[in-house]
């Protein structure tokens, strides 16, 4: 299956950036750039759009999908829809970083706590700051009823090694966030997931999950319509912001971010100065930074 989405030219060479090891150019007029590697084809169009073909296709186009906040055809919002709806939502947090855990969060938003959400001024974790999420979060954490799950570096390397996507990841972790919320409240609300993949391959990822809950809404920023995944967002971010934090304090070195070249090169780093297997504990090692990383150690050491 394809996606496809356009980008303006700041974003198209970002991605250009990030997959820089990867792109060639070709003689066809109407392409710019072809990325390739073993799972993953990206045609860039000059008309700024964007193709993505392969394996991991769908994981790379919600990938940008989120990474440039770009809108996506959602499920329509029901026409009652109101953004303080007694619900279970449940969003991750840690996915484009390529340091530090993969966070998911299911979260309770009862009627009884629609007064609260408020007060807090409950929104997209996305339009507040990370200093902002660590003195909010613990309140969340206090009043709302919630399941978090925290897959760290280590377990997750090891099973995208063995043949697992990150979104297949994510739907699992979800999946098993809604079956412990559950277990905490004596009812069943409707749930709410922000959108990470097909709703359709969301279902797929699920059939070998033991008595799946299947989702009310899946929706696209669904932190933006619903408080519940709003709060759900805020105490993922927060997890991974603390999480990250205490590894930096475990390697005496402060983790960057997302992904960038200043990524790179701390990843060359910590490379040269613990290893591959340092690595593994502390990023995602499946991530292009990895490649990056080691052609910066062999640039700067030719014979390392």
């Amino acid at each position: 299956m394809n996606f496809v989405m356009e980008l303006t030219e700041k974003q198209t060479q970002m991605l250009l950036d990030f997959y820089r090891h990867h792109v060639k150019i070709t003689q066809n007029e109407h392409i710019r750039a072809m990325i390739k590697d073993e799972n993953l084809t990206i045609t860039v169009y000059r008309t700024g759009k964007i193709m993505f073909q392969g394996k991991v296709a769908e994981e790379a186009y919600f990938f940008w999908l989120d990474k440039f906040e770009l809108p996506q055809k959602p499920r329509p919002i029901p026409e009652d829809h109101e953004y303080y709806t007694p619900s279970i939502g449940s969003d991750e947090s840690g996915v484009g970083d390529y340091f530090g855990p993969l966070t998911v969060c299911a979260a309770y938003l009862s009627g009884k706590d629609v007064k609260i959400a408020k007060e807090l001024n409950v929104r997209d974790s996305k339009t507040i700051s990370d200093k902002a999420i660590i003195e909010l979060a613990p309140k969340l954490i206090k009043h709302f009823t919630h399941s978090l799950l925290i897959l760290n570096n280590k377990k997750y390397n090891k099973l995208i090694s063995e043949g697992y996507n990150s979104n297949t990841l994510k739907a699992y972790l979800h999946a098993q966030a809604h079956k412990k919320i559950l277990q905490k409240i004596d009812h069943t609300p409707k749930i709410i997931v922000d959108q990470f993949c097909q709703e359709t391959t969301y279902h797929k990822y699920l059939k070998s999950f033991k008595e799946p809950i299947r989702p009310d809404l899946f929706l696209t920023k669904a932190e933006t319509f619903y408080a519940s995944v709003a709060v759900a967002s805020i105490i993922a971010r927060y997890a991974f912001l603390v999480h990250l934090h205490k590894m930096s304090k475990e390697l005496g070195v402060k983790l960057l971010k997302g992904a960038s070249k200043e990524v790179d090169r701390q990843a060359s780093k910590l490379i040269k100065s613990g290893g591959m297997n340092t690595l593994n504990r502390f990023a995602k090692v499946h991530f292009k930074t990895t490649e990056k990383a080691k052609s910066l150690l062999d640039s700067d050491n030719p014979s390392y």
